[in-house]
């Protein structure tokens, strides 16, 4: 028989009684609980599809290699790493799919090494990780908000806690300035063809199933990318501060970025993600693809990916519980 008794938020006693003929024994210990980012935040590049590079592409770390290492599912599709022209991936792969193959071109390479001796860099047949539970929904009620067509995109315009509605389909052609909470509503087409520069974090509300592509965030030119915990002391930011570590968490949208960046400051979570034309910069975090359909990095896109440092669970993802055995609860009791 086992009993279990939370003693507070962080401690689980747990009781479990054996009975052998007429001797009954019980043993009492404790397990710290703890909250923990998933394993799928330990790469560069997560993608539960395949993953396609095609030009002169480098997958770097900002400061060790490892930062830029790639997991790749690709249970569905048996090719699930291409790549093609200069390519090249820092760090290592890991491919889930035991039947997986690959398509490296003589000039493309992983950690280092090109042609058939990058496969020495790549895994085939790991143990998946688990991909969290996306929770945009956190961030919903700081977008008060509401953008309507009589703001003239075309020019210069500066937001805050914004709410885009569904079926708008904006497109920003002047410079964006946005601040706080972007809430992007399904179904939408959100595009901005001129500079942006965001000190907050991109949310949707779409289906985290739907890969359809339907759904679209697309940045065609430069995106500057500033942590919420810079935003000011005001009301309409209250503790919104402290939800650090994401950028972008966007179920049900295919994310694009077209244009280059200085240092996009979090995660970047969408079904459907895309690097094309001269894209590039450096991302502080982890860039995660929950569609089944490829991730695609093409044209002369550089990721230099910073992840040193990086312990707490970015902001809007279900955290992994942690149970750790305290040695020095366990006791024999009489119940």
């Amino acid at each position: 028989m086992r009993r279990s008794t939370p003693l507070d938020t962080e401690t689980l006693q747990i009781d479990v009684t054996g009975v052998y003929g007429t001797v009954t024994k019980t043993i009492r210990v404790n397990y710290s609980l703890s909250e923990r980012a998933h394993n799928v935040f330990d790469f560069g590049v997560a993608t539960k599809g395949p993953l396609t590079t095609n030009g002169n592409i480098t997958i770097a770390g900002v400061n060790i290699a490892v930062e830029s290492n790639a997991y790749i599912e690709s249970l569905n599709n048996f090719v699930a790493l291409t790549m093609i022209g200069n390519s090249h991936i820092a760090g290592t792969v890991k491919i889930v799919n035991p039947l997986a193959v690959t398509g490296i071109g003589a000039n493309a390479g992983v950690g280092g090494a090109t042609g058939a001796d990058a496969m020495k860099h790549i895994e085939i047949g790991v143990p998946a990780v688990e991909f969290p539970e996306m929770m945009p929904a956190v961030f919903y009620s700081y977008a008060t908000n509401v953008l309507t067509t009589s703001v003239n995109l075309k020019k210069d315009v500066t937001l805050t806690n914004i709410r885009i509605p569904a079926g708008m389909n904006p497109k920003f052609s002047g410079a964006a300035t946005l601040e706080g909470v972007i809430f992007i509503e399904s179904p939408n087409v959100v595009e901005f063809t001129g500079g942006v520069n965001i000190t907050g974090v991109i949310v949707t509300n779409g289906s985290p199933t739907d890969d359809s592509g339907t759904n679209q965030l697309i940045f065609r030119g430069h995106v500057g990318n500033r942590s919420v915990a810079l935003l000011p002391e005001e009301p309409q930011f209250a503790g919104l501060q402290s939800q650090t570590g994401t950028f972008i968490i966007a179920p049900g949208f295919s994310v694009s970025f077209g244009g280059t960046f200085d240092t996009l400051g979090g995660a970047i979570a969408a079904n459907g993600i895309e690097f094309f034309g001269n894209a590039g910069g450096k991302i502080r975090g982890s860039v995660i693809n929950y569609a089944d359909k490829a991730m695609m990095v093409w044209g002369n896109s550089d990721l230099y990916f910073n992840r040193s440092g990086l312990t707490e669970v970015p902001a809007g993802f279900v955290p992994e519980i942690v149970l750790e055995y305290e040695p020095a609860s366990y006791s024999e009791v009489a119940l």
